[in-house]
């Protein structure tokens, strides 16, 4: 019996922590307005390696974005074949997993230069409005592909095997898949936020002109007032019953992400006070991004080992006859 190499877990770890490093990059540029550095895609000013691109700090960023997102791309299609080649060997989910992940990384890619192609410099406001959709789902993509990976990782993790299905895991798993579904709403609304710039529409925190709710009414400062104060709720309280529910299993393979996630929440609220009460400086917002990418990322490592059901993994039914017979032996 073939089980993980343990080679090929450690590298899908490897395209995890490239992707964090993306999306900080990606957030970087966009919080400092270096998206449109380059006006082309997929080269840049025509060139692979343009002129001067290191010395000018806009250009520097978003052509290091671009390099970064190619190293990443090359590392998420070398992740799917490994995967492809070894497929038989590994657990059910892995391959499905490898397979959403390298058409993941390709749309994003294709968003990514539809939100260059399509920006609104001297172009009709209608097609600025697509412009900026492209750019929101250029966005929110990056926290989906971020999602494969991990759940990929962690299929593809020694641990899975290590796992044993339990009753409870059941009212975990789904408590985690919402709790996600909560995060990755709070991910879109902020997305929406940040490429609107409608960050700061209200600039206070917590009161509002005295008040804690808000005296007048927009979109922007109702998209505004969602994203600061009613969205980071609802993920508080699902995050805190799902930690409570996942520390309670006595599982320790689920007890360890679930403090990490609560570790992770109250840094990103106290991220996003910061953000506000310091008007949003790009360094400090970006890392509030990476962080709130981080939330949703052990929100899903908490849902897919939870999730995980023994009885249907042949790899894992193949380990446990294989300890048996030695067990006999």
């Amino acid at each position: 019996m073939r089980s993980h190499p343990s080679s090929l877990a450690l590298f899908a770890k490897l395209v995890v922590i490239a992707t964090f490093v993306l999306i900080f990059i990606g957030g970087h540029t966009t919080t400092s307005g270096a998206g449109m550095a380059f006006a082309d895609w997929p080269l840049s000013n025509g060139s692979l390696n343009p002129e001067g691109w290191w010395q000018d700090f806009m250009m520097r960023l978003e052509h290091g974005h671009r390099l970064t997102a190619g190293l990443v791309t090359a590392l998420v299609s070398l992740l799917f074949v490994w995967v492809w080649l070894l497929r038989a060997t590994l657990p059910r989910p892995a391959f499905p997993l490898a397979v959403w992940a390298i058409l993941g990384v390709f749309a994003q890619a294709i968003l990514g230069g539809l939100r260059v192609i399509l920006d609104p410099q001297g172009i009709a406001a209608t097609t600025g409005a697509i412009a900026t959709t492209f750019r929101v789902l250029h966005g929110c993509f990056a926290q989906i592909e971020l999602c494969l990976v991990v759940a990929l990782a962690a299929v593809l993790s020694p641990v899975w095997l290590a796992l044993v299905a339990r009753p409870s895991f059941v009212k975990i798993a789904r408590l985690a898949w919402v709790t996600a579904g909560i995060v990755f709403l709070q991910s879109i609304v902020g997305a929406i936020v940040r490429h609107l710039g409608v960050g700061l529409v209200i600039p206070t925190f917590p009161l509002i002109q005295g008040s804690l709710l808000p005296k007048a009414h927009n979109p922007y400062i109702d998209l505004n007032f969602t994203h600061t104060r009613v969205l980071p709720v609802l993920v508080a309280i699902h995050v805190i019953l799902l930690a409570r529910r996942a520390l309670a299993s006595g599982e320790a393979r689920l007890g360890r992400p679930a403090l990490l996630l609560m570790a992770l929440l109250v840094a990103q609220i106290g991220l996003g006070i910061l953000v506000i009460w310091n008007s949003r400086p790009p360094w400090l917002t970006t890392i509030h991004v990476v962080n709130g990418a981080s939330v949703l990322a052990a929100t899903v490592l908490i849902g897919v080992r939870a999730s995980r059901r023994t009885a249907h993994d042949p790899a894992a039914a193949s380990a446990q006859g294989l300890h048996a017979t030695e067990v006999t032996a």
